[in-house]
């Protein structure tokens, strides 16, 4: 056992977490919180504190397991109804090099969460790169022929350019929702919007079951804070969001412009913190706690006395405040997710993070000023 004892404000959140599981996604969510409580209580795969500069509360790294493990209940609840049965076994048949292809870069990020810094940052960016070449071999219909810009569409009408173009980038984009982990609920709110609007525009039951699984660690991650994505969890949900997106696109289901709304904070943050360390000459690879999350989190530490609520404040925003463009314009059918239209809401999108970014900046210093 490690410190994570149970007080009575603890215990309070249990019960307020099993209650809204319950009535939200049933006797399965009831079961899936009490396993993610357990978990928090092993002494191993343990967060440390002040990850990303954000967590200040030790937790464990192991809810990406406990997201899988929702994700295969949704699963089983599915194959044991009649109507969706045949459904499940079909779509495993069809998709499985995705499934691989998701499955490869969860267990490289459990072998990191298991056993913290054992991997090499070479070696991880080096094995994510063979599984997705592995995706992109068995699943060649991923990789778009065009995207609407002439110069670009004419590149990417020679397969292997295309193919190393979609490789750069979807590495990167996994890279990228490995970066931003850290602020309660920012990865897994932004998992659980794209869910939540695919699965009405594609069909399929693995969307639904991303969204019970997403849905629960949601919860548990925002009200207990102890329990944290992980590797395992951050390298998974983001190359279910990166198929999911690739798989849309090729189907004509969504414009690049709404994906590039849909997903507009870890592929933004992650350019500008690249470009920022670049600027400071420092190593453009190199970890920093400036994000726009840090000072966000700097902000909300002013408001909060909870340090967990602080971290909770700092995600569910951002999620809300970048994603959510997309959720409440796909919700109150503004736009069509198929129109390029969406450029326009990126661009709005890039300001209001210029601005954030900025104005957040500019707190934190006067907050380290007035304690110094």
């Amino acid at each position: 056992m490690n410190s994570f004892t149970l007080s009575g404000r603890e215990l309070s959140k249990l019960a307020f977490m099993l209650l809204i599981a319950t009535v939200a996604f049933g006797v399965g969510g009831l079961v899936i919180i009490l396993i993610m409580q357990w978990m928090t209580l092993q002494s191993y795969a343990s967060d440390a504190i002040n990850k990303h500069g954000i967590s200040e509360v030790q937790g464990s790294r192991l809810g990406g397991v406990a997201l899988v493990l929702g994700v295969v209940i949704a699963m089983i609840i599915f194959m044991l109804n009649e109507d969706t049965s045949p459904e499940v076994f079909t779509q495993i048949q069809t998709n499985w090099p995705i499934w691989l292809g998701a499955a490869g870069c969860f267990g490289l990020g459990l072998i990191e969460d298991l056993r913290n810094n054992s991997l090499s940052p070479r070696f991880r960016l080096i094995s994510k790169t063979l599984v997705l070449v592995m995706v992109f071999l068995l699943a060649p219909e991923l990789i778009p022929s065009a995207i609407g810009l002439p110069g670009i569409d004419w590149m990417l009408s020679f397969p292997v350019i295309g193919f190393v173009f979609c490789l750069f980038f979807s590495v990167g984009f996994i890279n990228a929702v490995n970066t931003v982990d850290g602020a309660n609920g920012l990865v897994a709110g932004i998992f659980v919007i794209s869910c939540y609007i695919f699965t009405t525009e594609m069909d399929g039951i693995a969307l639904p079951a991303g969204l019970f699984g997403a849905g629960l660690f949601l919860i548990f991650n925002v009200v207990s804070g102890r329990l944290f994505l992980g590797d395992a969890g951050a390298y998974g949900l983001g190359t279910a969001m990166l198929i999911t997106g690739l798989t849309a696109y090729s189907e004509e289901e969504v414009s690049l412009a709404f994906l590039a709304v849909l997903f507009f904070y870890p592929c933004f943050d992650f350019i500008v913190s690249l470009i920022r360390r670049r600027l400071d000459g420092q190593p453009m690879t190199a970890p920093d706690n400036d994000h726009l999350h840090n000072r966000v989190h700097a902000y909300f530490k002013s408001v909060f006395k909870s340090k967990n609520m602080a971290n909770s404040a700092t995600g569910l925003s951002i999620a809300i405040g970048s994603s959510g463009f997309a959720l409440a314009g796909y919700v109150g059918e503004l736009i069509p997710i198929t129109s390029n239209l969406w450029l326009w809401v990126f661009l709005a999108q890039c300001g209001l993070y210029g601005l954030i970014f900025i104005s957040a900046g500019k707190l934190s210093n006067n907050s380290q000023k007035k304690r110094t």
